[in-house]
């Protein structure tokens, strides 16, 4: 027998003693709250790419990754819209949150990554794009 008065020492065990009635019910939620803090410190940061592959374009050309960008981000500017709208009506926050946040979230890392791929192409994109008027 152990210090804690059970005989294999773990604190399920200690818990779930006749005295202790409100223990045995106590001991199955330790686990899920561990569980949900530890998960509380596994969001991905900025600049962390949880939803898309970050070599996805490597073998694209620069057309391909113009085409691309411009088809997501026509989704994306969609999205907004439908998650804006969804958040006018009663509970619509919540359906805007669980039907479109995911792929509005997936559709920003890719543009990340299109604009990665561009970067290390060389492409010519709108932010490096020379203007065809002078200063004067």
């Amino acid at each position: 027998m152990y210090e804690d008065g059970t005989e294999d020492g773990t604190i399920c065990a200690a818990l779930n003693a006749p005295a202790q009635s409100r223990g045995a019910r106590a001991c199955w939620w330790v686990p899920v709250l561990l569980g949900s803090m530890l998960a509380a410190c596994s969001t991905g940061g900025e600049g962390m790419l949880l939803l898309v592959d970050s070599g996805k374009y490597q073998y694209h050309t620069c057309g391909q990754i113009a085409d691309a960008a411009k088809a997501i981000s026509g989704r994306r500017e969609e999205l907004a819209t439908l998650i804006a709208r969804a958040g006018q009506g009663a509970g619509g926050t919540l359906v805007g949150a669980v039907a479109y946040q995911p792929e509005y979230t997936a559709t920003g890392q890719e543009l990340q990554v299109l604009e990665a791929a561009a970067r290390s192409k060389n492409c010519n994109n709108p932010a490096n794009w020379r203007s065809n008027s002078a200063i004067q």
